[in-house]
């Protein structure tokens, strides 16, 4: 047998595939899952219980299609046809046309739990608790061996060195994983309130398909979140994805190194701001002290100014009473010839006050002597 080539058989059966009328225009009812977006393309896989078919839907159709039709856990009927790919030896259903269908199971009881919680009152804001702007210590609630942990620490280690970094390994998918992340937010409340304070617990995992973020949509998970005392920022999958979790949450992140990046203050910058304020701090401080210098100085040159000024008035003036003072001062009345008469030590003002016989003290310029008044005559008189 003359053996032929994989490409020759990838050939043969695309084109077998695309000659078949019954697989054109073929109306297909299934959920969606791992809804994905490439550019202007949309991938996405339709499955039911038992297998998958992996569709796409070309931005050129992409127009005419109610994009919010596809949404993972949602049961759709999509029309269009199957569409090979030779070199790959792989074929997906390329989607014309798409129109509601009922819930898919995953959706169906997403709704449920969502509708349950809400009226119990579990996503209101009033029970939503503040994130720490500086918390000194992180604990993360994720897989330890996934993409979202690595992504977690590198954000913070890369914008902070002050807070410390708690990794509680978890499973995030299958079966056991509700049960896992109950148990490490448990135990991460426990080990902060026995003295290894946690500030804030990041939750969630990375990116995957409807069926592997299941587990941040259990009952018992948001419960969970909820009752604990460490501040909850829920990161699950990429940032069209939304879980119970982070209806739940004290806040929603849209990926892991989101939450990372909500979860810490940038300490480098922090430094660099003080540091900003600080020689702002110094520099203000110098200018005030400068203009303060300036302005005593203004003020001690006016003080002295003024004082000098008080003291020329003050000097001026008591050279005036020194005039004043020579000019009245009784010597030098004497100098020109004059006398004082007293008597008992008394000035005797007029000669009215003096009485014929008494005996008066007479001061002169060079010294005095007593007399005895023997006649008075009133009014004056010329005589020498």
């Amino acid at each position: 047998m003359r053996p032929v080539t994989v490409t020759q058989v990838n050939e043969y059966i695309a084109k077998r595939l695309r000659d078949d009328l019954n697989l054109r225009g073929l109306a297909i009812e299934g959920e969606v899952s791992g809804f994905s977006r490439g550019g202007q393309h949309f991938y996405f896989t339709l499955k039911d219980a038992d297998s998958m078919l992996r569709c796409a839907i070309w931005g050129s159709n992409a127009r005419s299609i109610d994009m919010k039709l596809v949404e993972n856990g949602r049961k759709i009927i999509v029309v269009g046809d199957i569409s090979p790919y030779a070199k790959g030896g792989s074929y997906s259903f390329s989607v014309r046309h798409v129109e509601a269908s009922g819930e898919g199971d995953l959706m169906a009881e997403f709704n449920r739990i969502r509708e349950k919680l809400e009226k119990e009152g579990l996503f209101d804001k009033r029970w939503k608790k503040s994130i720490p702007v500086f918390p000194y210590r992180i604990g993360v609630v994720t897989s330890s061996t996934g993409a979202a942990v690595e992504d977690i620490k590198k954000i913070i280690t890369a914008k902070n060195d002050f807070t410390d970094i708690l990794i509680f390994p978890t499973v995030v998918q299958g079966i056991g994983a509700p049960a896992s992340i109950c148990e490490n937010i448990a135990i991460a409340n426990e080990v902060s309130r026995s003295g290894k304070h946690i500030d804030t617990l990041i939750v969630g995992r990375g990116g995957g398909s409807a069926e592997d973020l299941a587990a941040f949509n259990d009952e018992n998970v948001a419960r969970a979140i909820f009752a604990s005392e460490i501040p909850v920022i829920s990161a699950v999958g990429h940032e069209s994805d939304f879980s119970i979790s982070d209806m739940v949450a004290d806040i929603r992140a849209e990926t892991p190194t989101a939450a990372a990046e909500m979860a810490v203050m940038n300490t480098y910058e922090l430094r660099d701001e003080i540091a900003y304020h600080r020689q702002m701090l110094i520099t203000s401080a110098k200018q005030k002290i400068d203009n303060s210098r300036l302005l005593l100085a203004g003020r001690t040159d006016l003080l002295y100014s003024n004082m000098r000024g008080k003291i020329s008035e003050a000097r001026s003036t008591v050279e005036k009473a020194m005039i004043m003072i020579r000019e009245n001062d009784p010597r030098n009345i004497f100098r020109k010839g004059y006398a004082a008469v007293t008597r008992d030590g008394s000035i005797i003002p007029d000669v009215a006050s003096v009485t014929a016989g008494e005996t008066y003290k007479i001061m002169m310029r060079d010294g005095s002597f007593t007399a005895a008044a023997t006649g008075i005559r009133k009014g004056q008189t010329n005589d020498r």
